[in-house]
């Protein structure tokens, strides 16, 4: 019994953030004024390190979140609020870069599809270091 307890615990938080993950997806694309879909049909290897790059940041932090509490919703939370955080300095970031992250990335420049996807893991480490040194 313990064994399928585990493991619909295990099917409940993964199916939560894969909500979440389709949720800070949606987020990306809003910040980003061409289509994701359209990237998607050109196989456009730039924004798939970009699409990698957020998705192993959610990933960190998720895996953060998880094992600070054992409540999915303070998890979700403490998650959301970080993704919403990564995606802040990701703007910031597309701000002072005097680069055009859009036409650059909509060129299939992938030097810069790298640079941002290792950006987005950086972001992802920081924010769970100061989760851990605030205490969270």
């Amino acid at each position: 019994m313990a064994l399928l307890r585990g493991y619909g615990t295990a099917l409940g938080w993964a199916v939560s953030f894969l909500a979440l993950a389709f949720l800070v997806r949606f987020a990306f694309h809003l910040l980003t004024p061409f289509s994701l879909r359209w990237a998607s049909d050109r196989r456009d290897a730039a924004v798939g390190h970009v699409l990698r790059g957020l998705y192993i940041a959610l990933a960190i932090i998720s895996l953060a979140a998880i094992q600070s509490t054992r409540h999915l919703g303070w998890a979700l939370a403490d998650t959301a609020i970080s993704m919403l955080l990564l995606l802040i300095f990701f703007k910031v970031y597309d701000w002072i870069d005097p680069r055009d992250f859009v036409s650059e990335l909509a060129t299939g420049n992938t030097m810069l599809g790298m640079e941002l996807e290792g950006l987005f893991i950086v972001l992802a480490a920081v924010i769970v270091g100061a989760m851990g040194f605030l205490g969270f």
